[in-house]
């Protein structure tokens, strides 16, 4: 039993890498992309149409599992991500792809929350601590190694190799998974909740999307963006109703009644704040204020997905000690912490050094780390084996939701502070704030920014700087919103002898 377990993780582990890679291997390699299929304007697509379609299909999937079972949601979520890979490789323009990624991120938004669920069912408690922790290494290293195997790919063979390297290991991680994972699933006594399915994926689409192109390539306030607001509001609206009157429902909103999981999404809709404004708005400080190239300041930047896992793996440890509030409030105080320590670097005249960009992401890493899984344990032991599913998948949907709401907010707050920086600035020539955001553009190219008078060029860098320490002040308001909030989250103690409970036992058990 013991040796099937591990090839379970083993399975589970290589579909996270996959999944978690693809969501950055195209960044190196979109130059080649776009020399090959042309389509620059759309370039941007490649990233948000895999985005949009992962996120918003997560709660679905995860409701999915504890309806038909571990085994058969993430074997379906892993061949629809394969198939999307296949048609990626054969696409003949740029259109084609970017609906193949959309196929791809609608396989990838199974792969998480399953992953996540299948280690809550196979461990006790104490040991999801531990096992947890080694997949947010996973989740890490993807990040550090996405680009880098993007760019070997694109040096040494096609960029198609970018979506064929799915396919051989997806396979193999499925094959072990069906091998090895055994499930036995009670039987049901509601019908499958649909409707609920349909309205919640088309309702959240459409709020994603306007998240996604709002202040980018629309206005807030044109009608395109508040068109899809209020469509995916209403959607939304009819999804909640829809949910009360289903006796099984998609997404039951009785579970955030639980103190546990509702104080942990409340808390994930907030860190997702931290965690984006970091990653979306430093790579502009050091690239547009500071004039860093982007390989510098991606060194500087990919110091989180280093203190990330390495929070991970001990704070499963410390979990186990203390319980999880006294672990999560640990990693949402880090989060503060660096986030005021970026408001005092950001004055220096000198700009921010290196190290300290490093030592900031690295903090705000091992904030998440420590925090997020506090929320999962948490949240795993909250619930029992027919709403584990679910429940884990919350987890990640309201995170990423809630990261692209606080970057909305920071964005609206940076081009308000820009426009009115720059028009004090004659000789740009800008009046309005997408003159400024057309201006930022050029600023973050270096050819561009070469082109300016050193005196006009310091004047632009100053102003920009005024705009995103407006944006550092909103990430410091997340972190402390998200302490604030997590100190009522109750605390929960793992013994580390104890095997699962009888709550934690499925009406269907899974055994690896």
């Amino acid at each position: 039993m013991r040796d099937r377990r591990v090839r379970v993780v083993i399975s589970v582990m290589l579909a996270t890498f996959l999944t978690a890679v693809d969501a950055t291997i195209v960044d190196t390699a979109m130059p080649r992309i776009v020399g090959a299929l042309g389509g620059f304007s759309l370039l941007t697509w490649l990233v948000s149409a895999y985005l949009l379609t992962s996120t918003a299909t997560v709660p679905v999937y995860g409701k999915l599992a504890d309806i038909f079972g571990r085994k058969r949601t993430f074997t379906a979520g892993a061949l629809i991500f394969l198939l999307g890979s296949a048609l990626c490789g054969q696409a003949q323009s740029m259109v084609q792809l970017i609906l193949f990624r959309g196929v791809q991120g609608l396989g990838a938004g199974a792969i998480l929350p399953v992953v996540q669920t299948i280690i809550g069912d196979i461990f006790t408690p104490a040991e999801r601590a531990r096992v947890q922790g080694w997949f947010s290494s996973v989740w890490g290293l993807s990040a550090l190694t996405g680009p880098l195997v993007g760019g070997f790919i694109v040096d040494h063979f096609s960029w198609r190799w970018l979506f064929y390297i799915n396919l051989p290991l997806g396979g193999l991680a499925i094959a072990m998974l069906l091998t090895n994972l055994d499930e036995r699933l009670g039987r049901r006594r509601a019908p499958v909740d649909y409707l609920g399915s349909a309205l919640l994926t088309a309702g959240t689409s459409a709020i994603l999307l306007a998240l996604l192109e709002g202040g980018v390539h629309y206005p807030w306030g044109s009608p395109f963006i508040l068109g899809l607001l209020a469509s995916g509001a209403a959607l939304l609206a009819l999804f909640v109703l829809q949910e009360l009157r289903h006796p099984d429902p998609m997404l039951p909103l009785d579970l955030f009644r639980d103190p546990t999981i509702g104080v942990a999404n409340l808390a994930s809709l907030m860190i997702g704040g931290v965690f984006y404004g970091t990653t979306v708005y430093l790579p502009l400080w050091a690239q547009g204020v500071q004039g860093f190239s982007a390989t510098r300041s991606g060194a500087s930047l990919l110091w989180l997905s280093v203190g990330w896992p390495l929070a991970s793996i001990y704070g499963g440890r410390y979990i186990l000690k203390v319980g999880m509030r006294p672990a999560a409030l640990l990693g949402l105080a880090l989060n503060a912490l660096a986030a005021a320590g970026l408001l005092v670097l950001d004055r220096r005249p000198g700009g921010i050094p290196e190290v300290g960009l490093a030592a900031v992401t690295f903090v705000v890493g091992a904030g998440m780390g420590f925090a997020t899984l506090s929320f999962i344990l948490g949240v795993q032991s909250a619930v029992g084996w027919e709403r584990r599913g679910v429940a884990t998948a919350s987890l990640q949907f309201i995170r990423t939701l809630g990261g692209l709401i606080w970057v909305s907010v920071m964005g609206a707050v940076m081009n308000l502070t820009l426009a009115a920086r720059l028009r004090a600035l004659p000789e740009l020539g800008v009046r309005t704030a997408t003159e400024a955001a057309a201006f930022a553009n050029n600023l973050l190219s270096p050819a561009h920014g070469s082109q300016l008078p050193p005196e006009t060029l310091a004047a632009a860098r100053a102003a920009l700087a005024e705009a995103l320490r407006g944006v550092h002040w909103v990430v410091l308001v997340a972190a402390v919103c998200t302490l604030a909030v997590a100190v009522f989250l109750p605390n929960r103690h793992f013994d580390r002898a104890a095997t699962a409970t009888k709550k934690e036992e499925p009406a269907g058990h899974m055994a690896g």
